[in-house]
């Protein structure tokens, strides 16, 4: 709870203007910022010359604003699998983008209380995810290790291992439209509620726009076990796994919206869920969260509170992740 605590602390707390120099355009490559932080990255830490530095900052990174679609369709392509963890989200290229892949890291820290029909206790959680990513494909993969609080008894083990796959289909200068496939393995162990116990198979579509400092983005998909129905068809144990609930068989959404502070802040909120869907058993659950973020030349972090609306998915979760390219 001290961790929930602390990230509810840092959302509030958080929530100038940054402007692309004259004559410089929005290509997806990193994103940064202000023009200064693209500045010092190129002339201080990879040694171009100042003219040059200002010619790479223009052409082929995102400024200020403009920076904002990247780390914001990351957070919202992930609610595809019932906010699962995801590392390969990213902007669309565009045709002055160089020519090389983009490896990426991240670590999230995971807190949350819950109670439902069955279970009830805390959890706490570390997911590690690697990415790489080429103009306008990404695939990447992540896997997280708990420690879980199930009626009195304190558990310890791995959830389930996610790999994923995205590509952007339509991208223009404001706007990104694109689909998401996603697969996890049931790494955990079994009914230990730290993983679904199936296999599980979850595409989705996803759009994002933005306009000046404001911008909204929004997924739709549908996941499914890999099982027959027969073998689940009798066998409900209520939202599951306890650490990220979803369903053996459902529709996702989610629709967020974020704003541009100034000085790499960003504050904004998004609402997600989940629809069951045919003949297995399921739970609707729908979350909403409150989210601040900050980047600085490759790094962005993120401190999110969510909170469980319907369905008992959790009480209250505390999330802060910090990702980086390079």
């Amino acid at each position: 709870m001290r961790f929930v605590l602390f990230t509810a602390a840092l959302a509030t707390a958080a929530c100038s203007s940054t402007k692309l120099p004259p004559g410089c355009t929005s290509a997806d490559s990193q994103a940064f910022p202000t023009f200064q932080a693209c500045f010092d990255e190129h002339t201080q830490m990879e040694s171009f010359t100042p003219a040059r530095a200002i010619e790479i900052c223009c052409i082929d990174h995102p400024i200020g604003s403009a920076a904002l679609v990247l780390p914001f369709v990351a957070a919202t392509a992930t609610s595809a699998r019932a906010d699962h963890h995801d590392t390969s989200s990213h902007d669309a290229p565009s045709e002055d983008e160089p020519r090389y892949g983009t490896f990426g890291g991240s670590v999230a820290l995971v807190a949350a209380s819950y109670q439902t029909q069955y279970y009830g206790g805390d959890y706490e959680g570390a997911i590690v995810g690697g990415s790489w990513a080429y103009r306008r494909f990404s695939v990447g993969a992540s896997l997280g290790s708990y420690r879980l609080l199930k009626n009195g008894l304190e558990q310890f083990g791995i959830g389930d291992a996610v790999a994923n796959a995205q590509a952007t289909i339509v991208a223009t200068r404001d706007a990104r439209v694109g689909v998401v496939v996603a697969l996890s393995l049931p790494t955990a162990a079994y009914m230990s509620g730290l993983g679904m116990d199936h296999a599980m198979a979850m595409p989705a579509a996803y759009g994002a726009w933005k306009h000046g400092r404001v911008a909204l983005a929004a997924t739709f998909g549908y996941s499914r076990a890999l099982v027959s129905v027969a073998d689940v068809a009798q066998h409900d144990h209520g939202p599951w796994p306890l650490v990220e609930p979803m369903n053996m068989s459902e529709l996702t959404w989610s629709g967020s919206g974020e704003v541009a502070l100034g000085r790499g802040v960003r504050c904004g909120a998004r609402l997600l869920g989940g629809i069951p869907i045919g003949a297995m058993p399921g739970h609707e659950r729908v979350v909403a969260a409150a989210r601040v973020a900050w980047a600085t030349g490759r790094v962005d972090t993120t401190a999110e509170l969510q909170g469980g609306v319907v369905g008992d998915p959790f009480s209250i979760r505390g999330v802060v992740s910090t990702a980086l390219r390079f």
